[in-house]
Parts: C-alpha cells; structure tokens; sequence
C-alpha cells in the first residue's frame, strides 16, 4: 500500500474501457458489457471517495497516492483482460488476463482503505469497491473460469 505514484489517468482510462470495451451483439457479451460498466463505475466511486477525502481534509494526498497506485494496477489489469476479449484471443489466454485482473482487484478490496486515517473514508471506498464484486462475478462465469 506504500506506493508513491499517482495514477488517475489511469483509472480513468480503465473505467472507459471497460464501460465501451464490450460490443453487444449477443446475449453473453451485453451481461460482460453491462457488468463492466457496473465495475467501473464502482471503480469511479471508490476515487471519487477518495477525492474527496482529500478535499475535505480527512485524507492526506499521500493516502490518496497510494490508493490511486493500487487503482492503477487495477487499470492495467483490466486494460489487458479488455484487450484478450477484443482480440478474440483464446479461453486460455482471456483466463489469464481474468485472473490477473482478479489478483489486482482482490489486493485493493483487501487494503486499499487500509491506509486510511479515517473510517468514513475507508467505509465510503470499501462500500463502492464491494459493490463491483457481484459484477466481476458476472464477469469469471462469462469467460468460463469462474474466478481464482
């Protein structure tokens, strides 16, 4: 959780590719599609609380740094796992994209709010990170693995 980076872009980043990532043509890819977009958001959710702790001054930039470095490994996980579905690239491969996306995901759920200070701010993220749990459930079964 001591990372130093500041990565919103991003964060950003990921939420729009996962919010557009998925075309809708058939039944299984509008679910991926529509719980994409509910990670993301809850994603959005989870650095807006955070952003605004800072700005309310009962989070330091430092702690908001750090929170946003594990977002960014989040990002970088789902822009890779995007790219495997885009890419119609094999059950394999998109499964391990999945699991990489799922290793990331799970390090912020379980410190992300870790560092900080102030419990309404650690309950406010942890309250958006556990709401894109449901849709990343969604998510494994559709490309097959059912998670980690």
């Amino acid at each position: 959780m001591k990372m130093k980076l500041r990565l919103y872009g991003a964060t950003v980043f990921l939420s729009t590719i996962l919010m557009c990532g998925f075309t809708c043509s058939s039944s299984s890819t509008q679910k991926l599609a529509t719980a994409s977009d509910a990670v993301a958001h809850a994603l959005a959710d989870a650095q807006t609380a955070s952003k605004q702790a800072v700005i309310a001054g009962v989070a330091t930039p430092a702690e908001d740094a750090a929170f946003e470095a594990q977002l960014s490994r989040v990002s970088t996980a789902g822009v890779a796992l995007d790219s495997a579905i885009r890419n119609n690239q094999s059950a394999a491969s998109v499964s391990t994209q999945l699991n990489n996306f799922l290793t990331a995901f799970n390090s912020l759920n379980q410190s992300g709010t870790i560092g900080f200070k102030d419990k309404n701010t650690q309950l406010a993220i942890s309250t958006a990170i556990t709401t894109a749990e449901a849709s990343i459930a969604v998510i494994a079964a559709a490309v097959g693995t059912g998670g980690k």
